[in-house]
């Protein structure tokens, strides 16, 4: 089932002339976005959605894979000095220590503004995740 927030969110990327493909799960509907991290890899958003109430989660796993233990306390005072910066988007050190990235849109968001406001996050995460990932790979490569 493709919830409504997906297809407000697919709407207003479709007026953006925004690329991406839109997936469902038996839980979930959501949009994946796709982007190009500076000196990076290809990087995947996903604005997921698990009901009708225009509940949104964006997720974006793994930009940074596999970060050592001898490196994880280097890497959480980085990430710890990127979500200080950047409030709303949350940078997370998984139990596989790959880095993610959160952002929880507010809840139940007006139709009229969920596709743009998802619009705005899209770009927003670009924009920060280009700066924070090579201070992510300074820890990696030292």
């Amino acid at each position: 089932m493709i919830y409504k927030a997906t297809k407000l969110i697919k709407e207003e990327m479709d007026r953006q002339e925004l690329k991406y493909s839109v997936q469902e799960s038996d839980t979930s509907s959501f949009i994946v976005a796709g982007f190009c991290i500076k000196n990076g890899p290809n990087a995947r958003v996903q604005f997921i959605s698990q009901d009708d109430d225009n509940d949104v989660a964006v997720r974006l796993f793994g930009i940074v894979n596999d970060v050592s233990e001898d490196k994880e306390e280097a890497m959480l005072r980085v990430i710890n000095e990127c979500n200080n910066k950047f409030r709303y988007l949350k940078f997370v050190l998984d139990n596989e220590r790959d880095i993610n990235v959160e952002y929880d849109m507010p809840v139940r968001s007006d139709d009229c503004c969920i596709g743009a406001q998802a619009c705005e996050i899209f770009i927003r995460t670009m924009k920060i995740i280009d700066e924070c990932y090579p201070k992510f790979m300074k820890v990696m490569w030292s």
